[in-house]
């Protein structure tokens, strides 16, 4: 195994000047540089991060759970946790427990998830790391975290039932107020909902918020207007299509996903309606396809890589004792108005 050392044995500088280059702190001329670091290269040299970091008593390592990578929201998260580590000075060791992949849609029903989250913490606990953020690929009530550790971990895209543990996910009650408040801004004062799953969690602050925003502009809430689907792109276009069969009326349709919003593009189109002009809809999170829609749909953008930066944030907070506190954290989305209403 190649030596710190050896490098500086090879490239003619002291073992200190080799250091001082990998941490960036060197003053060295571009050329002692450049030499060092084409020798670190074609040796494949790999600092010993963990080495270095029981000499300091921290391993400078923070570990990340994942329960699904192939989640939307987890590779923007992932960035943002990645990239507030980087900035200070921290390396991240990711585990990706392909929750969904093995268990399918609803794998959060299953208890078969919880010993690889007890392995995944346990391996974490062995490399020694600092500390631990669990990402979660679907945002709920997260309790079975162990509160004995001797380290922090930081709830990601998720809550935590007590105040063992911080978290930091969406605020989808104050989000869904905004958009609402901004429909009715815009005169649309008959809204109907296209709704997630009752038991999920943005499902009922979305709905929350929703209801604070009618009430507060003295429109009266109509429960017939709600139609509760499946997060997918089906349950948008059924959601009209029931709402027509029992001859309800509405002026404009607010999805809580994009998903949805464009089910109900696929009805209005059907109709011949011209989406903008006699029909309107607003989405939920802001996906890839949203500009693409015709007309583009207005939607909320969940700050993805914000929640990975301040779940960094908390974490490195409580590694260097600058936080006690356990909170849950939500961080409101942001209005994206397009063509659509």
């Amino acid at each position: 195994m190649v030596t710190l050392k050896d490098i500086a044995n090879q490239s003619g500088v002291s073992i200190a000047t080799v250091s001082n280059i990998l941490n960036g702190k060197s003053n060295v001329s571009e050329e002692t540089k450049n030499r060092v670091l084409e020798l670190i290269n074609s040796t494949g040299y790999r600092p010993n991060y963990l080495a270095r970091g029981l000499r300091a008593s921290k391993t400078k390592t923070v570990g990340i759970i994942i329960e699904e990578i192939s989640a939307f929201s987890a590779p923007h998260i992932i960035e943002g946790l990645m990239s507030y580590f980087e900035d200070n000075g921290y390396r991240c060791i990711l585990e990706n427990l392909r929750l969904y992949t093995k268990w399918g849609e609803k794998w959060y029903n299953h208890t078969d998830y919880l010993p690889p989250v007890q392995a995944a913490i346990q391996e974490m606990l062995s490399i020694k790391v600092d500390g631990i953020i669990y990402l979660a690929g679907h945002a709920r009530y997260i309790d079975f975290l162990p509160t004995d550790l001797d380290i922090p971990i930081v709830i990601s895209y998720a809550l935590s039932k007590d105040n063992n543990f911080t978290s930091v996910s969406i605020d989808d009650f104050i989000s869904a107020y905004k958009i609402t408040e901004h429909l009715i801004k815009k005169n649309h004062k008959k809204i109907a909902v296209v709704a997630g799953t009752q038991n999920n969690i943005h499902n009922i602050l979305r709905l929350e918020g929703y209801k604070k925003a009618l009430l507060d502009n003295e429109i009266p809430f109509d429960d017939s207007l709600i139609y509760n689907g499946n997060w997918d792109k089906p349950s948008g276009y059924q959601a009209c299509k029931n709402f027509e069969s029992k001859n309800i009326s509405f002026d404009t349709v607010f999805s809580f996903n994009d998903n949805m919003a464009a089910g109900v593009y696929d009805y209005f189109i059907e109709k011949n309606l011209t989406i903008g002009q006699d029909a309107f809809v607003a989405g939920f999170d802001n996906q890839v396809v949203c500009e693409y829609m015709n007309p583009p749909l207005t939607t909320m953008q969940i700050p993805l890589i914000e929640i990975g930066k301040r779940s960094a944030q908390e974490l490195l907070a409580f590694i260097n004792n600058e936080k006690s506190t356990k909170e849950n954290i939500s961080i409101p989305c942001s209005l994206i108005e397009r063509k659509s209403v």
